[in-house]
This record gives C-alpha cells, structure tokens and sequence, in this order.
C-alpha cells in the first residue's frame, strides 16, 4: 500500500508508469489546439514565476484505505536556471531545488542531506520546471476546447486533455538519473485541465488526476497548481550543504 501511494505521488508529479487504456481518446479539437500554442508562446519568454501545489492521493485494497495530502509552493527563476520548492506531507516538510542541471531534494531523517540526479539537456532547461512541464503536457496530448469558465472570480478559458502512459513518461525523461519504476503499477486513467488567462494566454492553474492499480491495490490521485507572479523580481537561493556527498541513488529508505 505504501509503495502504490509513493508511485500515484510520482505518477501526479509526472513521472513515469507502466500501461495505459487501450480506448484512445477522440481527436484534438481545432480551437483547443490553438489556444496551447498561444499558451505555448506565451510562456516562451516568461523569465520568472511562482507556484503553489495541492496534492490529495486515495489508496485501497481490500478493506484498508490510506490518504495522503501534500501541499507546497516555489520559485522559478528561468534565467538563472534555478528553482526551490517546499513540500509539506503528513507534518513533514521537504525541501528540493533545481541549479542549473542537478536538481536536488532533501531526504528525510535520520539520514538527512540530499539526493541528486541530473537534468536533461536535450531540451530546452525550463520544461524541468513545473509551468513548462504542464503545457508541454498539453502539447504531446489529444486535448479539447471547453470555452469560459469562472475560476476565483475571474474569467478563464479552460482546456482539457487526455494524457497516455508515453505521453507522461516522455515529460519525465526530462530527468535523466534517480529512475522511480513503479514495479508493475499501471495508469488505468489520467485527465488534465489548464485555465488560461484570456489575455495574456498564460496558464493561471493546472489539475492531473490519475487513477492506477497494482496487485489488486488502486490509487487515484488530483493535483492542483497555481501560478502566479509572472516575470516579477525573483531570487532563488540554493543552501550550500545540498552538493556536500549528495546521495547518487535516490534518498535512503524512500524504496
């Protein structure tokens, strides 16, 4: 049970997993489609921003449930190539940073430090960051047109899709080292949302549900990101200590 909520928390996160529903989904609509690459070209130039993420992930099998509920917030800075966020998971707080190409993320006690694993460079270095990583989501999936919808009093454009297995593989690749298999785990459904700014066309929040199972075990998953503060002043400080003998292989205990 552990282990598939460690994998649906991966999974949300886009990382990647084992199959997905054989039913593909209906094709992209047209207008859809052009709003992602408005969104896309939006984003292009975007030097620096924030985020805030909402995390809720359901377990069960047989009669036992388990849920888990993670928040957390970051900082982006583009140019810089540097990135800090926070999470926060059951009273426990993690801290992870991207510099340049190493991302970092501290590992819980009694072994502290950090892990390490190494960013790709086939791609351009902010699809490693969350804002990116959702629109480029969109871009690699059949999504659809759902028109005007209000979102904290203001007006949005909302875009949906249907992300496959590959298609969430393909965005984790972006990071090449600290390989998180899920032993067998398989994505049985996986939806997507983005609301767009109607001006600017710039994302303003994003949500991935997904749904997998493991040796009669399921999870299901909803992640919520927010985003804010485009390209205002924003420094992003890296501790020292994190390159001090990092772990290579993934943060102890974490298997």
């Amino acid at each position: 049970m552990r282990r598939l909520v460690l994998a649906v928390c991966f999974v949300t996160l886009l990382a990647g997993c084992g199959t997905f529903l054989s039913d593909g989904p209906p094709p992209s609509d047209e207008r859809a489609v052009a709003a992602i690459e408005e969104a896309n070209r939006s984003i292009a130039p975007v030097d620096a921003y924030r985020f805030e993420m909402d995390m809720h992930v359901v377990a069960s099998a047989g009669d036992e449930s388990r849920t888990v509920r993670v928040d957390g917030d970051g900082a982006v800075n583009v140019s810089a190539k540097r990135m800090a966020a926070t999470s926060r998971i059951q009273g426990q707080t993690v801290e992870s940073y991207v510099d340049g190409y190493k991302a970092y993320q501290e590992c819980q006690d009694p072994w502290g430090g950090y892990a390490v694993e190494n960013v790709s460079r086939a791609e351009p270095w902010a699809t490693a960051t969350p804002l990116h990583r959702q629109v480029l989501l969109f871009d690699r999936s059949n999504v659809y047109w759902r028109g005007n919808e209000t979102l904290d009093g203001n007006r949005t454009i909302l875009v949906t899709a249907s992300p496959s297995a590959d298609t969430l593989q393909s965005i984790m690749d972006r990071r090449q080292a600290g390989d998180v298999g899920l032993d067998g785990a398989s994505l049985e459904n996986a939806t997507a949302r983005l609301w767009l700014d109607p001006e600017t066309n710039r994302p303003v929040q994003s949500e991935l549900r997904i749904r997998i199972s493991q040796r009669g075990a399921t999870a299901t998953a909803t992640i919520t990101v927010q985003y804010t503060d485009y390209d205002e002043p924003t420094s992003v400080s890296i501790p020292p200590d994190v390159d001090e003998d990092p772990y290579e292989l993934g943060c102890p205990g974490a298997g």
